[in-house]
């Protein structure tokens, strides 16, 4: 018997405090590219706006 048999169960919790952590980091990683993406198609849809506005404009001024 070994003489500290709580040591196999702390190096089991210390492992599993890991996993949790890298799946917490990737769970953090996954929203932030998410995110990215929305920030992306929503500057994408502003920039078509203020084209399509300026063109109206422009539009305007030369009737």
């Amino acid at each position: 018997m070994p003489a500290h048999p709580h040591n196999r169960f702390q190096r089991g919790a210390i492992l599993l405090e890991g996993l949790i952590a890298l799946a917490i980091l990737s769970l953090g990683a996954a929203a932030m590219f998410r995110t990215f993406d929305y920030l992306e198609a929503t500057s994408h849809a502003a920039r078509q706006l203020s084209d399509e506005g300026r063109r109206l404009l422009d539009f305007a001024q030369t009737r």
